[in-house]
C-alpha cells in the first residue's frame, strides 16, 4: 500500500521500458466497463422517470381527471407529490441499487454524523450563497438570450391558498423534492462514481441533474447549486448537508410566491435583493472557513487508471445515456422561443 498526504494511491506497475503493462490496460478497460454499466444504469433511471410521468398524465387523461389537474392547485399538488415519489425515487432506488452492487459500495446513501462539529452551519451557509448566486447567473443569462429576441420560459407550479394548501405545497416542494433528487443525484448518482474521483463525481451528478430540469432557466440553476452541494456534501461527510441546502432553499422560494400575492411588489423585490446580496456575502465567509477547515481534516481519494476525458467519454457516451440527454434536450427546447 503507498500512502502520500493521507491519500491512497494504488501501485502503478509498468514494463520495463517504462510503458503501461497488461495489469495497467486491464484495470483500464475493467474500469471503463464499470463506467458504462454505471451509465446505463443512471440513464434507465431518468428515462423511466419520463416514461412513469407519462403513463400518469395518460392514466390521469383517461380517469377524466387531467383537467382536474391542471386547473386544480391543491389537487395538483397533491398528485405532484405522488408523481415525484413514483417517477423519481422508485427508479433511482431500483436502478441506484443496481449501481451499488456493480461499484461495490456498501452504502451510497450515507445519512451520518459531520465529519466534524461546526462544519454543517459552515456548508449550509456556503450552501445558500451558491444558491443565491446561481440566481443572478441565471437572471443573468435570461438577460443576455432575451437581448438576441430569444424568450426562456419553465413550468410553472400553481400555489393553493389557504393553510392546508400552504401545507401541501410545503410538502412537495421543500420536504418532498429536495429529499427524493438528493437522494437520487448526490446519493445514488454521485456516491458510486467518487471511486472514479470526486471532482468527477460531483461534475457527472450536477450535469444529470441540470438535465433533469429540462429547461435553460431551472437547467443553469441546478447546474451550478449541483456543483457547490456535490461538494459540501462530500467534504462534511454526509447527504444531510445537501438535503438541507436544497430544502431551505425551495422554502426560499416558496416564500417569496406566497407572499407575492400580499406583499406589494417594490417592496418584496427591495427585501429579496437584500437578502440575496447578504446571504451571498455570509455565504462567501463561511466558504472560505469551510474550505479552511474541511482541508485540515483527513482525506482519502483514490486516483483511477483513466484519464479525465477516458471518464467523461465512457459515462457519456452510452446509448442510454445518448438517448436519455437527446430526450431531455428535445424537452428543454419546447421552453425556448423565438421573438419577433
Amino acid at each position: 500500500m503507498n500512502e502520500e498526504n493521507g491519500y491512497y494511491t494504488p501501485p502503478q506497475p509498468q514494463n520495463y521500458y517504462g510503458a503501461p503493462d497488461r495489469m495497467i490496460l486491464e484495470r483500464k478497460r475493467r474500469e471503463k466497463k464499470e463506467l458504462r454499466l454505471q451509465s446505463a444504469f443512471a440513464s434507465c433511471a431518468v428515462l423511466t422517470l419520463v416514461l412513469v410521468q407519462n403513463i400518469l398524465v395518460s392514466l390521469m387523461t383517461l380517469a377524466g381527471l387531467y383537467e382536474k389537474y391542471m386547473s386544480d392547485s391543491l389537487f395538483q399538488a397533491g398528485v405532484d407529490i405522488l408523481i415525484i415519489l413514483l417517477s423519481v425515487l422508485l427508479p433511482f432506488s431500483v436502478f441506484g441499487k443496481l449501481i451499488e452492487k456493480k461499484s461495490g459500495l456498501k452504502n451510497s446513501l450515507p445519512f451520518e454524523k459531520p465529519k466534524a462539529k461546526g462544519l454543517m452551519p459552515l456548508a449550509v451557509v456556503s450552501g445558500l450563497g451558491f444558491c443565491m448566486a446561481a440566481n443572478i447567473v441565471t437572471n443573468m443569462l435570461i438577460s443576455f438570450v432575451s437581448a438576441f429576441g430569444v424568450e426562456l420560459s419553465s413550468p410553472e407550479l400553481a400555489m393553493p391558498e389557504g393553510a392546508f394548501g400552504f401545507v401541501v405545497s410545503f410538502c412537495r416542494i421543500v420536504v418532498v423534492a429536495a429529499f427524493v433528487e438528493e437522494i437520487a443525484f448526490r446519493g445514488y448518482i454521485m456516491q458510486n462514481l467518487r471511486k472514479f474521483g470526486d471532482g468527477f463525481a460531483i461534475a457527472m451528478a450536477a450535469l444529470v441533474f441540470a438535465l433533469m430540469h429540462c429547461n435553460l432557466i431551472q437547467a443553469p440553476f441546478a447546474l451550478i447549486v449541483g456543483f457547490a452541494l456535490g461538494y459540501l456534501s462530500i467534504k462534511t461527510g454526509t447527504l444531510w448537508t445537501a438535503v438541507i441546502i436544497h430544502a431551505l432553499n425551495n422554502c426560499v422560494s416558496l416564500a417569496i410566491s406566497y407572499l407575492s400575492d400580499s406583499v406589494e411588489e417594490k417592496l418584496l423585490n427591495y427585501t429579496v435583493s437584500l437578502m440575496i446580496y447578504a446571504l451571498i456575502l455570509a455565504g462567501i465567509l463561511c466558504f472560505v472557513a469551510f474550505v479552511k477547515r474541511a482541508n485540515s481534516l483527513p482525506g482519502f481519494r483514490t486516483r483511477t487508471a483513466l484519464s479525465l476525458p477516458s471518464k467523461v467519454l465512457a459515462y457519456l457516451t452510452t446509448p442510454p445515456m445518448l438517448l436519455a440527454i437527446a430526450l431531455m434536450l428535445y424537452f428543454t427546447a419546447q421552453y425556448v422561443k423565438t421573438v419577433g
